[in-house]
């Protein structure tokens, strides 16, 4: 959030998501965000899975 000279927060109209990106609401690419979102999690889950066949 930004402060104005008055101490007003102005809204910069942004959403959090589930990656805890902050991203503005009405962005494109809505797909690419997606596809990137869910490879990181293919990533975690298959780095978990070799760390546990290491022990």
């Amino acid at each position: 959030m930004w402060m104005t000279k008055g101490g007003a927060v102005m809204s910069q109209n942004t959403h959090v998501g589930v990656a805890n990106d902050r991203r503005p609401v009405n962005q494109k690419n809505i797909k690419k965000r997606r596809a990137q979102h869910q490879a990181v999690l293919a990533f975690l889950k298959s780095r978990e899975e070799l760390e546990k066949t290491a022990k």
